[in-house]
């Protein structure tokens, strides 16, 4: 098994100039723990979650005023869509995280990997899905 069977691929990504309140709603409203952020060519180049947010607030920053740029984790972790689940089940273990980006070859996003994907998947294995829509969307912060 790897990334690819157990990616989302209906992701909400951003772009680095989205405001963090902006985040911290869609991660409320989708009930998602984090958003990766994109470049203009859809390439991952950083990474905002939950916890980040409440750091931020817990150190009294506006979050209406705070970008993400200013936030996000630059240079996450990523993985191909080839990429072995234990792998990925390894990354998420060293470095504490609970999704990692699946992107091509080139850097751009097509899913996230999260640990509930991986539980789900683990939990069906023996049921297929028929169906599955391979798109990203981007919604925040568009230039």
């Amino acid at each position: 098994m790897n990334a690819l069977d157990v990616m989302s691929i209906d992701v909400v990504a951003a772009k680095d100039n989205a405001t963090v309140i902006e985040i911290a709603t869609r991660l409320v409203l989708g009930a998602f723990n984090g958003v990766p952020i994109i470049d203009n060519n859809g390439s991952v180049i950083g990474l905002i979650t939950a916890i980040d947010i409440l750091r931020a607030k817990k150190n009294r920053k506006d979050l209406n005023t705070l970008l993400v740029r200013d936030l996000m984790s630059k240079n996450p972790s990523v993985v191909g869509q080839n990429t072995k689940i234990e792998e990925v089940i390894d990354i998420m273990h060293k470095k504490g995280i609970e999704m990692v980006p699946v992107v091509e070859d080139d850097g751009r996003l097509i899913g996230v990997v999260s640990r509930s994907d991986i539980l789900k998947e683990k939990l069906n294995e023996k049921f297929i899905t028929i169906g599955r829509q391979k798109t990203v969307t981007t919604t925040l912060g568009e230039a």
